[in-house]
């Protein structure tokens, strides 16, 4: 069963990432390259995920589909002083199975060894699939 946050700061956040991202059209997988319209992610400049942060005052990433796991395309997330892209989300995690299965997450989790109060949703294509994940999180 699906989760919907309770906190209404990654509420708005994750409304607005869902709303930036798919303004430029609906979310398409197209040979391992996560679109929505015609505008690849990830952008070099980041814009979405930036924006959300600059909103909202909080993480956020775009995950693209890979087989099993998903992989971060576009993020505010910083690893070793580095945007975290090409990084795995947790396969061991609370939140994998939920998004493999085309359900929401919303709680705590890990993110690259640090705790944050998260919200997860599945990114579909036209015809239903699980082809990516938009993630907006705060530390805890």
């Amino acid at each position: 069963m699906s989760q919907e946050s309770n906190n209404p700061k990654l509420v708005a956040a994750m409304q607005k990432l869902e709303a930036l991202a798919t303004s430029t059209g609906e979310p398409s997988l197209r040979d391992g390259i996560l679109h929505f319209g015609e505008a690849s992610i990830p952008r070099p400049d980041f814009v979405i995920v930036s924006q959300v942060q600059d909103d909202h005052d909080a993480y956020a990433t775009l995950f693209v589909a890979d087989g099993d796991s998903f992989t971060r395309a576009a993020t505010n997330i910083y690893s070793d002083g580095v945007r975290a892209v090409g990084t795995e989300l947790d396969p061991n995690g609370p939140v994998i199975g939920r998004l493999r299965n085309g359900e929401s997450y919303a709680g705590p989790a890990q993110i690259l060894d640090r705790d944050y109060d998260t919200f997860y949703r599945p990114i579909f294509d036209s015809s239903q699939s699980v082809i990516g994940a938009y993630l907006v999180a705060e530390p805890i």
